[in-house]
């Protein structure tokens, strides 16, 4: 079976559509399946290489972005294709010659206002919305993705079905004592118990709670807190001194895989605080990391970490303070939360998420 992959998003490998893209691509290819990318002239798939090898010449402007969505996908599809899978939420306004497979992986522009206050935005959602009625099958990454769909798209919900993210196989690699020591290093981590958070910095992600709870535990606890991707974000970094806490705020700009992974290795918590999410992949990256996670309670995250995490109120700093204390103070509880999630990362490697994969598209091939 070959399958046509929309690769056009794909950039830096920074957001968590393009990481699902690459680790689909990776699992695909890690069963047996021929994938061709789409999307980024003509270059070839790497599996084995960060960002499927694909070297990204310029952004694409937003114009550039909605004339591939309409007409240049659909005229790129080649006749040796059994499916085509667009790996964002998107589909040209009519159907394909061949079965068409679309990743819903939140329903943020339509579920929180800050995300769709321009005219402009709601007229491309709005498109959006109404040109996913053409595609074959919907996939959602999560129960709670799938319960938006249905509460928000309801004329879609007949032709959805959930597959959870993958986590990509470097996660799971033991540690390299070595390796953890340069980065940390090279970093400027010094302190333990080191708490960890990678991720974005919008709204939703509710890091300023998280940087506030942190300093309560840090000023009474010691260690530190490291902010991935924080570096030089005036918002987070001006928080951070007037809160007393700056020689125990690690800041970094984004880091490359092999750093991030060495660095949940070296972490004693990862704390996630987001609001609302379609699935959660940095908790369950650190779980497979061996890493006990604290998170916001929400259903995707809820879902995704089971009972192998401490969940928190989002918003509520003193929960926020206890668990991160508690954690810190009984490394019973730690030790078994990291026992915990490495059994449960391993049901959501890519290599397990891509047979999933590989029922829908023969289903929908023989159909």
């Amino acid at each position: 079976m070959n399958i046509a992959m929309d690769v056009s998003i794909m950039a830096q490998c920074r957001t968590g559509t393009e990481e699902y893209t690459e680790g689909l691509v990776w699992g695909l290819n890690r069963i047996g399946l021929s994938v061709v990318g789409v999307g980024q002239g003509g270059q070839a798939l790497l599996p084995d290489r960060p960002c499927l090898g694909i070297q990204v010449k310029s952004k694409r402007t937003a114009w550039e972005k909605v004339r591939w969505e309409r007409w240049g996908l659909r005229r790129s599809i080649q006749s040796d294709v059994d499916v085509v899978h667009i790996p964002y939420m998107t589909h040209p306004p009519k159907p394909f010659r061949i079965p068409s497979v679309v990743t819903v992986h939140d329903l943020i522009p339509y579920r929180l206002k800050q995300y769709h206050s321009r005219a402009r935005e709601r007229a491309y959602f709005a498109q959006v919305r109404k040109n996913l009625r053409a595609a074959s099958h919907l996939i959602a990454i999560s129960e709670a993705t799938l319960a938006d769909v249905q509460s928000i798209m309801p004329e879609l919900a007949s032709r959805i079905s959930v597959i959870p993210n993958g986590i990509a196989a470097a996660y799971f690699s033991p540690a390299d004592t070595d390796q953890v020591q340069q980065v940390a290093r090279r970093l400027g981590l010094e302190r333990h118990p080191r708490i960890l958070y990678a991720g974005g910095y919008d709204v939703r992600k509710n890091v300023g709670t998280l940087v506030k709870s942190a300093a309560q535990v840090l000023h009474r606890l010691g260690g530190e807190l490291v902010l991935v991707g924080a570096k030089g974000l005036s918002t987070v970094e001006s928080q951070v001194h007037e809160l007393g806490i700056v020689d125990q705020v690690v800041t970094t700009p984004w880091l490359s895989r092999d750093d991030l992974v060495t660095l949940y290795q070296s972490s004693d918590i990862f704390a996630y605080p987001s609001i609302y999410e379609g699935f959660g992949m940095p908790p369950a990256q650190a779980m497979a990391a061996g890493v006990a996670v604290v998170a916001g309670d929400n259903p995707a995250v809820r879902e995704v970490v089971a009972d192998a995490a401490l969940l928190v109120e989002p918003t509520k700093m003193e929960a926020w303070v206890d668990a991160l204390t508690q954690v810190i103070e009984n490394p019973a509880l730690a030790n078994r939360m990291v026992a915990i999630g490495k059994e449960r990362s391993r049901e959501l490697a890519w290599d397990v998420i891509a047979e999933r994969y590989q029922a829908v598209y023969q289903q929908l091939v023989n159909s």
